[in-house]
């Protein structure tokens, strides 16, 4: 009768017609004492025929087996050299896997930011995939490769120790802005006719020794390529004429024409396309109309939202979370990110703005009977009326943010609550 190993597989006979066991130095196991749940086998073989999982999983299995066994007994020292045994085949594997290792292999290291993540084949992908270093094909079905798990910059196994690239991520931590110039070029002199990332030298015109290979001649040159968002040049293999919208030229002169960008700029640019990183000059304001709409609609929200978010309804109806979606656009009117200038562009973004903001204006003032109450009277006119913060015609104290009639501020240009708490002061001190 056969029984399973620790594996689940039932051991194969020797030529002799010996078990595993009866092939290892310990001694075997009285036939007795032999049933399937204590029968634990070493395989055949090469010594790393079991995996360090199984082998582990066996040494949990006979460390159990010698407490249940009686104490002295023959039993309890068949398991403990076996345990022996099984220890010191568990160790054997593990020096095997790690002198197997090298540095071109590795599951995952960090290179320049990056935090590099083997990809073994099969990856599915319905894309052909391209090594960001030297743009040669992935062929991702039979071919590993490395890929950056933030910002999905990937290449061969080979161009993991080579590549010069930083990660945008971490460019983006250490200076999270745009270049704010437009194409701020100074010359291939000035890089020495060399490659901006890679240090490969470039020139106008493509020397007649380059075969495709940067590195065949120390004479050899590539085709240099201005990156319009760093104003440098670039070898072909990092700067691929990948186009993309330029933050600065955005800025300035409200120009959404792509241009072509180095490798290491498109990664960045896309990265941080909804990072609410843009400063707008004042002057663009007051040049186009949608960006003043908005802006008034920006002060607005931020306003409401201090009725919002103190709501009991508006968080039982899920009101509140309908914010989350534009939470760069409430919570703060100065920045924007490139994905919000592009909507404005296009006219999707002025939509979505009006849509919540009448939706949450109707809920303040018609809907909920507590934003109701909490509405203001103005106290230098008769009128009754309730009036908002985010009204129009509405001056809102810096000081004490109490409401009152733009019209009615113009007239003395004073705040009615503030005077009286400055009054009380006085006589207080008094």
């Amino acid at each position: 009768m056969e029984f399973p190993d620790a594996s689940g597989l039932t051991p194969s006979p020797s030529p002799d017609g010996l078990s595993g066991d009866e092939l290892s130095d310990s001694s075997p196991l009285p036939s007795n004492f032999i049933n399937a749940e204590n029968y634990i086998t070493i395989k055949e073989g090469c010594q790393s025929a079991f995996t360090i999982e199984e082998l582990s999983e066996a040494i949990a299995r006979c460390k159990k087996l010698v407490l249940e066994s009686e104490q002295c007994s023959e039993e309890r020292k068949w398991f403990v050299r076996r345990l022996i045994e099984l220890r010191h085949r568990l160790e054997q594997t593990k020096e095997n896997a790690s002198s197997k290792s090298s540095p071109e292999i590795e599951e995952s290291f960090v290179r320049l930011g990056h935090n590099l993540k083997i990809q073994s084949p099969p990856v599915p992908s319905t894309k052909k995939v391209y090594c960001d270093f030297c743009c040669g094909s992935i062929w991702n079905v039979v071919q590993s490769f490395y890929r950056c798990i933030d910002c999905r910059y990937k290449c061969h196994e080979k161009c993991a120790r080579l590549f010069h690239r930083i990660c945008p991520i971490l460019t983006l931590s250490e200076n999270p802005r745009y270049e704010d110039r437009i194409c701020p070029e100074e010359g291939l002199d000035k890089q020495g006719y060399r490659c901006a990332e890679c240090q490969t030298r470039i020139s106008f015109t493509i020397s007649k020794g380059y075969l495709g290979n940067p590195f065949s001649s120390a004479n050899s040159s590539l085709e240099a390529r201005k990156c319009d968002y760093t104003g440098k040049y670039y070898c072909q293999n990092c700067h691929w004429g990948t186009l993309s919208y330029v933050p600065a030229r955005i800025v300035h002169n409200w120009e959404f024409e792509p241009q072509p960008v180095c490798r290491a700029a498109y990664q960045l640019i896309k990265m941080s396309r909804s990072r609410p990183i843009i400063q707008l000059d004042s002057k663009l304001y007051s040049l186009i109309d949608d960006l003043a709409t908005i802006k008034k609609m920006r002060e607005e929200l931020m306003r409401m939202k201090c009725y919002i978010a103190t709501c009991r309804l508006s968080q039982e109806t899920g009101l509140f979370k309908e914010l989350e979606w534009g939470k760069n656009l409430i919570h703060n009117k100065e920045y924007l990110s490139l994905d919000d200038l592009l909507s404005i562009k296009n006219g999707t973004l002025i939509a979505k703005i009006e849509a919540i903001h009448n939706r949450l204006q109707t809920h303040i003032k018609e809907t909920c009977e507590v934003c109701k109450g909490r509405a203001f009277i103005c106290l230098k006119c008769p009128s009754p009326e309730p009036i908002f913060p985010f009204d129009l015609n509405i001056y809102v104290c810096p000081q004490c943010q109490n409401v009152q009639h733009k019209h009615c501020w113009l007239k003395q240009n004073d705040c009615p609550k503030c005077v009286r708490r400055l009054k009380a002061q006085a006589e207080a001190n008094c």
